[in-house]
């Protein structure tokens, strides 16, 4: 049970250093963190699959791996232009 909310954690901050590493990224501002957001998503998310790959078998670890680094890349971007959005509307 640990193992699995370890991945989970994992994959969230994979996904987000991930994010983070691309080049239009809205979350913080300036281009300084992108080599080492890739990295340590890369890392992130390799760690949440082999935590998965511990307490699910392979094709389920897999399946499970990708649909949350999917379901954190499909919100964070929303959230943060919205976020971004009502900040700048309220000045």
């Amino acid at each position: 049970m640990i193992a699995a909310w370890c991945a989970a954690f994992a994959i969230i901050g994979g996904a987000l250093c991930l994010y983070v590493g691309t080049s239009h990224q809205a979350l913080i501002a300036g281009g300084g963190a992108r080599r080492s957001g890739r990295i340590a998503g890369i890392v992130l998310l390799s760690v949440a699959l082999a935590l998965l790959m511990t307490v699910q078998g392979p094709a389920t670890a897999v399946f499970t791996w990708m649909t949350g680094a999917m379901l954190v890349w499909s919100i964070v971007p929303v959230a943060v232009r919205w976020w971004r959005f009502r900040r700048e509307a309220a000045r």
